[in-house]
């Protein structure tokens, strides 16, 4: 009886992975073998000239956003749950505009700045405002500041969920804020902050595709002008889809490497603790 007991999830673990298996044979065959598909189309774009220098800009436009909303993150999420009422009305009211305004339309309205002020600058001072405000550089703005109503968010909880005796030891010590949060506050918080982190960042990297609305130079909008001219729409999608799926995995893998770090740090620190103790 225990052996029968026993062979039961290993049969319904053995009958769910057929079934996940023969599920994508059955999907990857109604793509790959349509006869409206070119699958050498799609071998052949994957590492064309264009298409890297689309690749290369999605992930200039990623790395530019993400610097930037982690600096302009941290800041309103401080602002957040700072005791001066001003700068948390600051810090909600900036959350609430961009968290509840569509990513796109923030990306429209970047690119077409020169509708509203032509030029920028004041007096003698100015430029033209598309000279300055280039698509690319429209786009990193709108991502930054979208993505960083995010970060704020993960900061205010990340520091919050620290117990509220560690900042008493801290002002026991004399430590002033700023040793509070370095030495204290940031390094128990990061254990909260990192996995919603990589999860921004994740999503930032698909969230690139959207400057296609201003033709930004991205991966998505370097497939769909080749497509626009060869007229093999879904082959260059799945290009860019395959671009995606691989960056995106990159990026997923290096997120369980940061938690699985920080989490071997916590472990070996408890030990010496208990040691010690």
């Amino acid at each position: 009886m225990p052996d029968e007991h026993a062979r039961k999830p290993w049969l319904g673990q053995a009958v769910g992975w057929l079934a996940l298996a023969l599920f994508t044979v059955w999907f990857l065959r109604l793509f790959l073998a349509n006869p409206k598909l070119k699958p050498e189309l799609i071998w052949k774009y994957l590492f064309n000239e264009r298409i890297l220098e689309g690749l290369w800009s999605t992930l200039l436009l990623a790395f530019y956003s993400m610097i930037g909303a982690l600096i302009f993150g941290t800041v309103i999420g401080f602002c957040r749950i700072s005791a001066n009422p001003v700068l948390r009305a600051t810090g909600w009211l900036y959350v609430w505009v961009f968290r509840s305004t569509p990513l796109v339309v923030q990306v429209l309205l970047w690119g077409n700045l020169a509708l509203l002020m032509p030029v920028l600058g004041i007096g003698p001072f100015t430029v033209k405002t598309n000279d300055v405000m280039t698509p690319f550089l429209a786009g990193v703005i709108a991502l930054m500041l979208h993505e960083a109503s995010y970060v704020a968010e993960i900061v205010r909880s990340g520091v919050q969920s620290v117990p509220r005796p560690q900042r008493e030891a801290a002002d026991a010590l004399a430590l002033s804020w700023w040793e509070t949060q370095r030495y204290i506050i940031m390094p128990q918080a990061l254990k909260v902050m990192i996995p919603p982190l990589g999860g921004v960042f994740v999503l930032l990297l698909k969230s690139t595709s959207l400057v296609i609305v201003i033709s930004g130079g991205d991966l998505l909008t370097e497939a769909q002008n080749i497509a626009s001219l060869n007229l093999y729409t879904i082959e260059l999608l799945l290009v860019a889809t395959v671009w995606f799926l691989i960056i995106t995995s990159i990026a997923y893998a290096g997120q369980h490497y940061l938690e699985w770090r920080f989490n071997r740090q916590n472990h070996a620190h408890a030990g010496g603790v208990n040691e010690h103790g």
